[in-house]
């Protein structure tokens, strides 16, 4: 694993947050990946970052705390438990996060209490939060492989095999089997070109419709942007997520009508739901079901007026790499880049033009929606067609059979 560890690490290092000399990183890790972490610290200090703080995370403990603590004391941490990661929105700062868990983790959680921690630990997060949706700071996401994950999805496979398979598809869909800065760039610039067609094309609203029973109108603010691949943080470029397939935009949350179903499970807080369906009326979910851990889904939807609303369109092929492995991942930065998808909840303010500039009244005015939460699901499949209606009165077709038409590709 040296030879992963060491090109997973310059991937996320170089390509992901992009360290640039005299810089401070923040790396969230799994106790699990210390090896990996170990190497992303060193290549940090490579690149000239001034410091590097970690903090590891042990899932046994996190259930240690729900199983013991009650909702008050869940609720009302201390302050400097949030004040290191909000320190580096502060200064402008590098966050890594490392995903390295079991999808079933938290199966057997008390909901409610994992809910309000949830809804506790955003609302005191949120100058980081801000900061990052806004792209005013450089963040990046990236997997590293765990035996259970690995053993959920190859459960044919014994755990050593199935250990060696997921690492093996973290490393094609990363990019770090070849030159990995020329690859990256390559396919950022590919999403770049997708976005911009969509950008020019004065596009008021969408039509979403596959057999699986999604029927949905999405309409579009004014002056909306599409973005993929490359973000800018004041003239750095960064890669939130690793690996990345999609282009993507928000909404105009006055204008979502009809049903949208998940093509894939959900895997939320260490609980899988299956089955999602939600239908929105003028841009609010007005009812919503799942086949299980419809109270998981039901904590997502119900955190506060903007979770009852969706945050993001985002438009990935059905023939992509990731998709193309026909693997459900159980993981959302994967599957979401092997699917269609949107998001419930927040909006990147960057996806509307001058909207990082925008105060969160003037965002709302455009049409784009504000939540404690951002939460992808996936409804791609292999019969989805979307077509779009233009400000010039046009019909364009953007998907057909669950691809971009040549026109968009």
């Amino acid at each position: 694993m040296k030879k992963f560890n060491k090109a997973l690490a310059q991937a996320v290092v170089e390509m992901g947050v992009n360290v640039q000399p005299g810089e401070q990183v923040y790396v969230i890790t799994s106790v699990n990946a210390v090896g990996f972490t170990h190497e992303v610290v060193k290549k940090c200090y490579e690149r000239g970052a001034k410091r590097v703080i970690v903090r590891y995370r042990d899932d046994e403990l996190i259930k240690l705390d729900y199983k013991y603590q009650s909702v008050e004391t869940l609720t009302s941490k201390p302050k400097f438990i949030y004040d290191e990661r909000n320190y580096f929105a502060d200064v402008d700062g590098c966050v890594i996060s490392v995903i390295c868990d079991d999808p079933n983790g938290m199966a057997n959680v008390d909901s409610e209490k994992m809910t309000a921690a949830r809804r506790s630990d955003m609302k005191a997060l949120a100058p980081y939060y801000e900061k990052s949706m806004a792209h005013k700071i450089k963040w990046s996401v990236i997997a590293y492989p765990h035996a259970e994950w690995a053993k959920l999805m190859f459960p044919d496979l014994s755990k050593k095999a199935a250990y060696k398979k997921l690492a093996k598809y973290i490393a094609k869909t990363t990019r770090i089997n070849g030159d990995i800065q020329k690859d990256w760039t390559e396919h950022s610039g590919k999403l770049a070109r997708r976005s911009e067609k969509l950008n020019a094309a004065g596009i008021t609203r969408f039509h979403y419709k596959n057999a699986l029973g999604t029927d949905l109108y999405v309409g579009m603010p004014d002056g909306y942007i599409f973005e993929g691949g490359a973000k800018d943080c004041n003239g750095v470029f960064f890669h939130a997520n690793m690996p990345t397939e999609e282009i993507f935009s928000a909404p105009d949350i006055n204008n979502i009508d009809g049903t949208v179903k998940a093509s894939m499970p959900l895997c939320y807080g260490g609980r899988i739901i299956e089955g999602l369906e939600l239908r929105l009326e003028h841009g609010k979910i007005v009812d919503y079901s799942a086949k299980t851990n419809l109270d998981t889904l039901k904590g997502i939807i119900e955190t506060d007026e903007g979770s009852r609303s969706l945050g993001e369109i985002a438009l990935v092929p059905y023939d992509s790499p990731i998709s193309n492995l026909r693997t459900l991942f159980y993981e959302t930065l994967f599957d979401e880049n092997a699917s269609c998808h949107f998001a419930i909840g927040q909006a990147y303010p960057n996806c509307v033009k001058g909207g990082d500039e925008m105060t969160k009244d003037e965002l709302k005015a455009k049409g784009l929606n504000d939540s404690d939460v951002h939460v992808d699901f996936m409804v791609g499949t292999s019969d989805l067609s979307i077509t779009a209606e233009t400000k010039s009165g046009k019909t364009l077709t953007i998907f057909e059979n669950g691809n971009f038409t040549p026109d968009f590709e």
